[in-house]
């Protein structure tokens, strides 16, 4: 089948002062920017864009000229069909190429919290990005009730001088009209951090625990550990984007099983986010009496660090009789009163990813690839000791 001739979309001011030859060279580099037609593809004859336009021939000759020079469009000696040239994206990509990255909230409120991971995030998109010469821009999306005419109008003044964006997160509104508007944006390549958009042209980059968990677990077994609880936290889904830590629990109770620990149902306790678990807690070990885990994972360092604080409330030391496990390795793993063994979030890996992939799909490397899994690690510190033989794991001697 005959490739059909891509035909680009511009806009002319035929009252102006600037000539129409320089605006038509000017609007089909900026279409191909935003459409990112595939090098080498069949471009639409002088002619048949002359009619379209109803503009001179000689306006659209010069302007295709003027593109040929610039290595965006391309005649091949042994045929008379223009083409897309193989290098056509570099050369539309803007002086100062910036990559924008899509804040939940202000920038100042998205750092202050109690652990870094918010700037190993942003450390690992603006190390890669200057490296490859590329100027991150953080943006704040216009606030949800502005109207939809100011927001495209803010979306014309910024998506042109941007390569891709990146999204480190929804701003927890059910309805958000300006995200919606940006997440249609199907010309530029946009990645989500640390979860899923639902809309399947936006790619991703999480975290891969799978071989973290093996290595948990052999780390456990070795120690004499073979039963193992969980606890994990609800956490409210929205409509735009599926955060991986929402199932993050629910995949460890299956690693964890997968991997030969024993785990039963009534030894997973979850909570609501950022709450203590001593209830549950204490109400798991009315019911189980003396049939309980000797480890504890914990789908997060703060919910970890709570978990501590509530075994210690009910009697139990950490880690001579029960061990705990942590997730994320913030800042909170190292200053605990126990430091936590941990799985490691590779947030500064992850942040570089985002970068790469960004590019890649803008470029045309990566158009059709969605994922990308950075491996998480086992962090190792003092939460987990080896099964003291007075305890075992089915009573305390």
């Amino acid at each position: 089948m005959v490739e059909k001739r891509y035909m680009p979309e511009v806009e002319l001011d035929r009252g102006g002062t600037e000539p129409l030859h320089l605006q038509l060279s000017r609007g089909i580099a900026e279409d191909i920017f935003r459409s990112r037609p595939r090098p080498g593809r069949p471009f639409v004859s002088e002619r048949q864009l002359a009619e379209t336009l109803m503009l001179n021939r000689g306006t659209v000759h010069r302007a295709y000229e003027q593109l040929m020079n610039d290595g965006i469009l391309e005649q091949p000696e042994e045929g008379r069909t223009i083409r897309i040239a193989p290098k056509a994206l570099e050369k539309v990509t803007p002086p100062f190429p910036s990559i924008g990255i899509i804040l939940p909230c202000r920038f100042s409120v998205f750092v202050s919290g109690d652990t870094p991971t918010p700037l190993k995030y942003l450390s690992g998109i603006f190390d890669r990005a200057a490296e490859l010469g590329y100027a991150p821009m953080p943006l704040l999306l216009p606030p949800p009730e502005t109207p939809e005419s100011e927001v495209r109008n803010w979306l014309a003044g910024v998506l042109p001088r941007l390569t891709g964006m990146i999204h480190l997160g929804d701003r927890g509104f059910a309805n958000d009209r300006p995200l919606e508007l940006v997440l249609t944006e199907n010309f530029l390549p946009q990645v989500f951090i640390s979860g899923y958009s639902r809309d399947p042209g936006i790619a991703s980059v999480v975290c891969d625990f799978d071989a973290a968990f093996t290595a948990l677990t052999g780390y456990l077994k070795e120690n004499g550990h073979h039963r193992v609880g969980v606890i994990g936290e609800y956490f409210a889904g929205n409509s735009y984007f599926e955060y991986t830590y929402a199932t993050r629990a629910r995949r460890a109770v299956d690693a964890l099983r997968r991997n030969g620990m024993e785990l039963h149902e009534k030894w997973v306790v979850m909570i609501p986010q950022r709450s203590s678990p001593l209830a549950p807690l204490r109400e798991m070990f009315r019911q189980c009496g003396r049939d309980l885990p000797t480890v504890f994972f914990c789908s997060n360092d703060a919910t970890a660090e709570r978990a501590m604080r509530a075994l210690a409330e009910l009697g139990h030391r950490v880690p001579e009789e029960l061990s705990i496990v942590g997730a994320d390795d913030t800042g909170l793993a190292e200053k605990a009163a126990v430091p936590l063994t941990t799985l490691k979030v590779p947030m500064y890996a992850i942040g570089r990813a985002a970068v790469d992939l960004v590019l890649e799909r803008f470029f045309g490397g990566a158009e059709n690839f969605r994922l990308r899994k950075i491996p998480s690690t086992l962090v190792l510190r003092s939460s987990v000791t080896r099964l003291q033989n007075s305890w075992t794991g089915n009573a305390v001697l």
